[in-house]
């Protein structure tokens, strides 16, 4: 059964969708880069399936949540209205759906087609860029944290991660063992 949400992303056209990451960053964008609809396919994933790993995809992510791991470890999160990049050099990175995602891709060299005619497009690359940054930056910061404070940083942003994903996981990527993370768990429940 879908969710009053899912129904709703369900619902919107392929451009009310794009406008929710774009907006932003270029009110006018429809009109001022129309091929940028175009160059953004959407795809599907299932729980489990793991993203291509094509260097330079960029994917907006209408629904769902993916986690980013380097070898086994988790380094990321990307939950529904984020952009996940696949980086342009060598990597140990792998991209994994933890739910059934919905998502628009396009890739690097696709976006500088677009950019060589039409340079408007500049400026989103460039906040998504840092966006991708910013994300990165997350996890630095909530390893920074003191161990207590931890809980509601992860907890603020991702409140539904312990559907998706095991306590072990999850203590790994806020840098505490299992037993401090059930600790905190049960001190908040």
């Amino acid at each position: 059964m879908l969710s009053t949400s899912q129904y709703l992303i369900m619902k919107k056209s392929k451009e009310e969708i794009l406008a929710s990451f774009l907006i932003d960053i270029h009110a006018e964008w429809v009109s001022a880069i129309p091929e940028l609809t175009d160059a953004l396919e959407e795809i599907r994933f299932v729980k489990g399936e793991y993203l291509t790993n094509n260097w330079g995809e960029l994917y907006l992510i209408a629904e769902g949540l993916f986690g980013k791991y380097e070898k086994t470890c988790p380094v990321r999160y990307a939950i529904n209205g984020e952009s996940l990049m696949i980086p342009y050099h060598r990597h140990d990175y792998q991209f994994i759906a933890l739910s059934d995602c919905r998502t628009f891709m396009t890739t690097r060299k696709e976006l500088y087609m677009i950019n060589a005619k039409n340079p408007k497009l500049f400026p989103i690359y460039a906040s998504l860029m840092d966006k991708q940054q910013q994300y990165l930056d997350y996890r630095a910061k909530l390893l920074s944290l003191p161990n207590p404070d931890k809980y509601d940083f992860v907890f603020d942003k991702y409140p539904d991660i312990r559907e998706f994903i095991k306590h072990k996981e999850l203590a790994q990527f806020m840098g505490i063992s299992e037993e401090l993370l059930r600790r905190l768990i049960r001190e908040r429940e």
